[in-house]
């Protein structure tokens, strides 16, 4: 007598059904018409398909069922321990005192605390969960790993980036970075390899996280040249940001946008250069301000100089204004009333007068009405003399709910004292 299981049997006689079945319907309907015979054919395969996935459908909810009942267990059995680590641990914590956290007790480490990797997988969401949910600017980098290294799960999303299919490649990326993990190299170069553009931009964001932020060459490469987007503006920010409260100097901003040839990348440069403060480097924006046809490039520039209150460029300014198309012009006007030197007053006036695009008129005298005392002034002086053509741009003026937009800012509307769990 052969011995088969319960799902071997459920397989033999769910074949046998779907052979019967053909058979008889081949059988009953072998004297009809074709058509209706081949009718009858795609009706049976219809019915076998939708039971298939009804029994797939049947065993993916077990599947769930049996995932929920695992991750509710190991979120009673060490999520006390994990926000403990996360959001009220605020010192570096000594092994034993990580094991009291986890109700640990020694001898039982001698086996792995996990028993397979559903297991380690679930903690690992629950944990990362909890880390970007939580109030984490508490959490200390290294009680974090410890707690990691005890359920093993540094070697546990290793193995998932170097073996894993690529969806979970990409999430154990994630998590990696998130929790600021080292990460092999040989792992790494296997990545940078992928044929996956967005693979590819997680593993050099990996490498700069698990290195202290001290590798930034992938910011000076080709590929960032050509395929950066705004989630590498947002990365490098981040990397600056953490590079600068860890008391490392930051790289010239300005030489990068030198480099880079891409228009967006160039300008993404210029703009990072406002947000951390960089201007000993403004000086080296002439060139490129002078020599690049590109518009988009010469705005950033003009704004970086007005919120850095850059006064070496205002003659450059000046004498490039007319010479730009409108919005380059709109930009540069509110460069000029960001200095507030009160050597712009005739620039701005030339930006009112010469010009047909009421957008430059209207954002001309706007900046004439925030250049201090002379621009109030002036202002006054072009509304007694204005034609019924130009009265509209003044009537903005005099409107309560269009006044509250007048008012141009001088600084930069970001905050770099605010922390988050990607920065601190």
């Amino acid at each position: 007598m052969v011995n088969i299981s319960i799902f071997k049997y459920i397989y033999y006689l769910f074949l046998a059904y779907v052979k019967f079945l053909f058979t008889f319907v081949i059988a009953k309907f072998q004297d009809y018409p074709n058509e209706i015979r081949v009718a009858a054919l795609v009706a049976v395969v219809c019915v076998m398909i939708m039971v298939v996935m009804w029994i797939a459908m049947f065993f993916k909810s077990i599947g769930n069922r049996r995932r929920a009942r695992l991750r509710e267990h190991l979120a009673d059995r060490y999520g006390e321990g994990m926000r403990y680590v996360i959001s009220e641990a605020t010192h570096k914590m000594t092994a034993d005192e990580i094991l009291r956290v986890f109700d640990v007790d020694v001898k039982s480490l001698e086996k792995p605390l996990l028993k397979n990797e559903r297991e380690k997988e679930l903690l690992v969401e629950i944990f990362y969960r909890l880390f970007i949910t939580r109030d984490s600017d508490v959490a200390v980098t290294e009680n974090i790993h410890a707690s990691l290294q005890l359920f093993d799960i540094p070697d546990f999303l290793e193995k998932v980036i170097s073996l894993g299919r690529m969806k979970r490649k990409v999430e154990a990326l994630n998590v990696v970075r998130t929790f600021k993990l080292q990460i092999s190299p040989w792992v790494i170069n296997k990545l940078l390899n992928s044929k996956y553009m967005s693979v590819k931009r997680l593993a050099m964001y990996s490498t700069i996280m698990s290195s202290s932020d001290s590798a930034l060459e992938y910011f000076e490469t080709d590929f960032f040249d050509k395929n950066s987007c705004i989630k590498d503006e947002i990365e490098l920010a981040y990397s600056l940001q953490r590079r600068r409260k860890a008391g490392l100097k930051l790289p010239n901003l300005a030489r990068w946008a030198h480099i880079q040839t891409n228009e967006r990348t160039q300008c993404m440069c210029v703009r990072l250069m406002r947000r951390f403060n960089e201007v000993e480097y403004c000086g080296q924006l002439t060139d490129l301000y002078s020599q690049s046809r590109k518009k988009k490039l010469i705005e950033e520039i003009s704004r970086t100089w007005g919120y850095l209150h850059y006064l070496d460029c205002e003659q450059l300014l000046i004498e490039t204004l007319l010479t730009q198309p409108d919005d380059t012009k709109v930009a540069i006007m509110h460069a000029m009333t960001r200095l507030g030197t009160g050597k712009s007053m005739g620039a701005l006036l030339e930006g009112f007068k010469n010009t047909t695009n009421p957008h430059v008129q209207f954002e001309a005298l706007r900046c004439i009405y925030n250049y201090g005392e002379e621009g109030r002034a002036k202002f006054y002086e072009l509304e007694q003399k204005a034609t019924e053509e130009e009265k509209k741009f003044f009537s903005f003026f005099k409107n309560p709910i269009t006044f509250e937009k007048i008012r141009l800012d001088r600084e930069q509307a970001y905050h770099p004292s605010v922390e988050t769990v990607f920065n601190g």
